[in-house]
């Protein structure tokens, strides 16, 4: 019997052909894992539309009761090298929400997501888009608590724990030699 071999499709099931000249062809809006390209330390893609008219930024975000609105946040650094992208910041880590801002003459863009991983010199991959950084933040500290317990490698080797406390010892006499 044979087999038959599946051949993929041309497209990915999130892509689609574009409605006009400039439109995306890739659905930034679908909840999910998201890959941006990111060589040599630095995102050179946004998961939003944007124009020249836009002033564009990306961020790390966490609440901070502190500061107004209860967000604080830490621009990432424009990529002096290449001369497009932002720096991955050196204490990114997985977990981290990600804001993606363009603010222009239509209003304020926004797309938050959940950091994920890093291939280096390939893809930043985020968990989202998320409508605000609170549903963000709850969704990746549910990530974080399943994927910070791991199991022990032996069962516990006292089952039935001693229950004296320190006062309760009894008192060892010692016997001279």
């Amino acid at each position: 019997m044979r087999r038959r071999r599946h051949h993929p499709d041309a497209t990915p099931p999130t892509a689609r052909q574009p409605d006009g000249p400039g439109e995306p062809v890739y659905d930034w809006n679908r909840y999910g894992r998201h890959r941006l390209r990111a060589p040599d330390g630095a995102i050179i893609e946004l998961p939003i539309p944007v124009d020249a008219a836009h002033t564009v930024w990306v961020a790390t975000t966490w609440p901070d009761p502190t500061v107004t609105g209860g967000w604080a946040r830490q621009l990432w650094a424009a990529d002096p090298t290449a001369g497009r992208g932002w720096q991955l910041p050196h204490q990114l880590a997985a977990g981290d929400i990600v804001e993606f801002g363009a603010d222009g003459p239509t209003g304020p863009r926004r797309w938050y997501g959940i950091m994920d991983s890093y291939e280096v010199d390939r893809w930043a991959t985020l968990q989202g888009p998320y409508p605000h950084p609170a549903a963000a933040h709850d969704a990746a500290q549910q990530l974080l608590a399943v994927e910070r317990y791991v199991p022990p490698l032996e069962p516990d080797p006292s089952p039935n724990p001693c229950r004296r406390t320190p006062r309760q010892r009894r008192p060892r006499h010692h016997r001279p030699r």
